[in-house]
């Protein structure tokens, strides 16, 4: 037992009141945890990442715009350069990806058949080569006669990003064209430390022979775009030693993400998903759309003779979009959306899968020829359907290559390569493609060449980084 000393001593002890610290959330896009989180993809493949995210941008810039995309891109001691004949950036949407408290985008909310659509790919670029460097990130874009010069650091003791943004004029792609330095550390490229050479020992299909040939992984990374693309002209620039490979289709068209999005490609929760959107940036916006307006801009309802019809079976016919919001402002109403959707969907047709836009035999066949494919092996297969109004494609090719060392498989979703294999959860038993191919005894080490490609306005992901696809039966 203690004595009166000692339960006087502990008495007297100085107590602490804790404080309740507000800590910024804003750093969370600004650690690696996060970043591999948002992208799907652990740090190494973060220069793939990269790439992956300009290119996309870089086609959908120049689809909507309707030119042939040429794309180039170039890695050397300053880091990585994609550079695009587009019509350029303006330089407040430079600014406002700048702002790490919102999320910009033209993509998240809709249900489309777009590349990438994460919502975050140019905030990704400014973000990762500050993780990657640990005191400074920096970032070069070149568009519309501006030279944007960015770094990003952090306030350790505000607990805020800290961002740097200077605008020079810019005698170079002044008219159109974009281009994007992303400045990494050397030795990301050279293989030492956390590296690319990480991925080839644990991936198997990346398609290059030995782990220190970095070179081969990203030119061929890069030049599944090609493949993906009839209508793309790519060129690499690896330290000076410079390719190109020529579109086999300058014509080529598929959906593109300024095409008005179909009412059938929406569930519920997507249509009240993207209404909230709508509704948030009118407000900020000082605008007040009607209902109507907003249906007009779906396929097949442009006319005004179909949005009377639409209308004329909802209470909606003369009413602003926030007639949607119940009496208490927070929320919607989601049976009057309801009827709205379906509506709409009984008075539009579905998107036939062909509108899609189809890879198609020919091309295909003339990449794997080019790749070293024995012909007589090659062999191309493409199924279409829909479900509940929902188009998909999907197009399968196979090829020896007596030429090759090992394996290699070119994925990808609307029309843009997946880094690591994408389809890990195929059908209802969830079995990988890799699994698949070896019952078929396509091990990594058998000299095949394998492509598949989905293309679908609402794609089914296991992960916030949309790099695992779901297929189901």
């Amino acid at each position: 037992m203690r004595n009166d000393t000692e339960r006087q001593h502990v008495k007297e002890r100085p107590q602490v009141q804790r404080e309740a610290f507000h800590t910024s959330r804003l750093l969370d896009f600004l650690s690696e945890k996060e970043l591999t989180a948002q992208t799907g993809h652990p740090r190494p493949a973060w220069p793939l990442v990269l790439a992956k995210e300009l290119v996309d941008n870089s086609l959908d810039a120049c689809e909507e715009a309707g030119i042939a995309p040429k794309v180039t891109t170039s890695v050397d001691d300053h880091g990585l350069t994609i550079i695009d004949n587009g019509p350029g950036i303006p330089p407040e949407v430079v600014a406002g990806v700048l702002d790490f408290s919102v999320r910009v985008s033209s993509r998240e909310a809709y249900v489309a058949a777009d590349r990438g659509a994460q919502g975050n790919a140019l905030m990704t670029v400014v973000a990762m080569p500050y993780v990657m460097d640990g005191e400074q990130g920096r970032v070069t874009i070149r568009s519309q006669g501006v030279r944007h010069e960015i770094t990003l650091s952090v306030d350790r003791i505000q607990q805020k990003p800290v961002v740097g943004h200077e605008q020079h004029a810019d005698r170079r792609f002044v008219k159109n064209g974009t281009s994007v330095t992303v400045h990494l550390p050397s030795s990301i490229f050279d293989g030492d430390g956390q590296s690319l050479q990480e991925l080839v020992e644990d991936d198997d299909d990346l398609g290059c022979s030995t782990p220190a040939d970095l070179k081969c992984l990203f030119l061929q990374f890069a030049d599944a775009f090609t493949f993906l693309n009839p209508h793309l002209t790519l060129s690499s620039d690896w330290r000076g030693e410079c390719s190109t490979v020529k579109a086999t289709n300058p014509q080529w068209a598929k959906w593109k993400p300024s095409d008005p999005t179909s009412a059938h490609w929406y569930e519920q929760e997507h249509f009240e998903r993207l209404i909230s959107a709508y509704l948030s940036h009118d407000a900020a916006n000082g605008r007040n759309r009607t209902v109507r307006e907003f249906v007009g801009e779906f396929r097949g309802l442009s006319s005004s003779g179909k949005q009377k019809k639409v209308l004329g079976g909802t209470p909606l016919h003369r009413a602003p979009l926030s007639a949607l919001v119940n009496g208490d402002g927070r929320s919607l109403d989601s049976e009057l959306i309801g009827n709205l959707l379906r509506e709409m969907k009984t008075h539009s047709k579905p998107v036939k899968p062909s509108a899609l836009g189809v890879i198609g035999k020919d091309h295909i066949a003339t990449k794997f020829q080019a790749n070293g494919c024995e012909m007589e092996s090659f062999e191309y297969k493409k199924a279409v359907g829909e479900t509940d109004g929902v188009p998909w494609i999907v197009e399968t090719a196979f090829g020896w290559c007596p030429s090759a060392e090992r394996r290699r498989i070119i994925t990808g979703v609307n029309w843009s390569p997946g880094i690591l294999n994408p389809f890990r959860e195929l059908g209802s038993f969830g079995e990988s493609l890799d699994t698949i191919l070896g019952n078929q005894r396509a091990t990594a080490d058998e000299p095949v060449v394998l492509l598949l490609h989905l293309a679908c306005p609402r794609v089914t992901f296991a992960d916030r980084g949309k790099s695992t696809v779901v297929v189901e039966k």
